[in-house]
């Protein structure tokens, strides 16, 4: 039986979907091809409105049946991050894991993640990216106190933060930083030219609906590399960004003030750009 020895663990709209990508390009880290996010360790038999892809042990574990001589193995599921029970349930199961955290803007992240919730679930509708922090309390899930969780279980070596803003100004550098925490070669270097799962709003929301839909998801895995990347390019190309104003900014982060210095504290790094409103940044948003 196969389990893996790494987890990307989030957090949600934070450039997992990227890492996942760029990882798994290297000779020595095998990931689940067939599927990105498992969530298996926030499944804890009670009912949730999450979609569990992964539910059983069994299932899980076939998600590793193809791995050879790799020797860093793992998955991507960026809701472990926020759910309260998957800190633990990763400690009982794989307690040597070694884990990668994606930090991103709180606004920034909490406005992709709208975006994402109006275009995709159809919430929100008629709310302002204001009304909605105010009306949905998972809009404001910060870091802080789901990173406290790991750090409370897991030895600090074995936790990587990477931020966001790191990943898109140079990702090849952040990648190159991984492998070295993985401790596969570092010297190999990955395509990380192409940005996965970007955020903005659709010009065509027919064209969206299709390339995005869970059937159309879930055959991705089958089709031929070239007619995945043509799809992403299209993907990318249907989509418009959204800037928030300085006003806009100004606003949503006065609610995560708080947060952000307690996580600054916490993973003690130097987050000061991200309370700042008038560094807005124009990079690409990742999921």
């Amino acid at each position: 039986m196969t389990l893996p020895n790494f987890l990307i663990i989030g957090g949600v709209k934070c450039g997992t979907s990227s890492l996942y990508q760029y990882l798994k390009q290297h000779p020595d880290v095998f990931m689940p091809a067939r599927l990105k996010e498992a969530r298996f360790f926030c499944c804890n038999g009670s009912s949730t409105t999450m979609r569990i892809n992964v539910k059983t042990i069994e299932e899980y574990t076939r998600l590793f049946d193809e791995v050879t001589n790799e020797t860093a193995v793992g998955e991507a599921s960026p809701q472990y991050l926020s759910t309260p029970h998957a800190a633990s349930a990763i400690k009982r199961l794989i307690p040597d894991a070694k884990l990668i955290a994606s930090l991103r803007n709180p606004v920034d992240r909490a406005h992709s993640a709208y975006l994402m919730c109006v275009q995709e679930h159809g919430m929100f509708r008629g709310l302002t990216f204001q009304e909605a922090l105010k009306a949905d309390p998972r809009l404001m899930n910060g870091y802080a106190p789901h990173l406290e969780r790991y750090y409370g279980l897991f030895p600090r070596a074995n936790i990587r933060i990477v931020i966001f803003e790191e990943i898109a100004k140079d990702a090849a550098q952040v990648v190159k930083e991984i492998f070295g925490f993985l401790q596969v070669d570092p010297g190999v270097v990955p395509d990380v030219s192409d940005i996965f799962n970007p955020g903005g709003v659709p010009k065509s929301k027919l064209l969206f609906n299709l390339l995005t839909n869970r059937i159309t998801c879930r055959l991705k895995a089958y089709f031929p590399e070239f007619l995945v990347k043509s799809m992403g390019r299209i993907r990318k190309a249907n989509l418009q960004s959204v800037k928030l104003t300085l006003d806009e900014r100004t606003q949503a982060l006065a609610l995560f003030q708080d947060d952000i210095a307690k996580t600054e504290d916490l993973v003690g790094l130097d987050l000061s750009a991200w309370t700042d409103p008038s560094s807005a940044s124009s990079l690409p948003r990742t999921g």
